[in-house]
């Protein structure tokens, strides 16, 4: 059986994860939103998976305290990865909607800071 991770009250934007090779974690990085804010997660996947399935009230305190303020160099790991996968999507007629609205949002939220910065 497959766990999900579910962010609710917050929305899930994108999702990479990778392996840190010294202690074989899976380490996830998720960027979600809340309230036209944008924050990213990271931790080890089994912690998240186990967080979002716990109670509303306890999910939600975690999140509020692990939440950080989303940076240009997390945002640009996460085009790079949704480019890769919807390039490389087979049939190239079929491609998931999905990942094309994942990345017109990461391009957005790339676009908002870098506005952000030069204000």
């Amino acid at each position: 059986m497959e766990r999900r991770i579910h962010l609710y009250p917050y929305k899930e934007i994108s999702m990479t994860r990778k392996t840190i090779h010294h202690t074989l974690v899976d380490e996830v990085t998720i960027i979600v939103e809340k309230d036209d804010d944008y924050y990213f997660i990271q931790d080890d996947i089994e912690k998240v998976m186990d967080i979002s399935s716990m109670p509303h009230y306890i999910k939600e305190d975690w999140l509020n305290y692990n939440k950080k303020d989303i940076t240009q160099k997390i945002v640009d790991q996460h085009i790079i990865e949704y480019t890769d996968r919807y390039e490389y999507q087979y049939p190239v007629n079929d491609k998931d909607d999905s990942l094309g609205e994942a990345l017109s949002i990461l391009k957005s939220i790339k676009r908002h800071l870098l506005i952000k910065k030069i204000i």
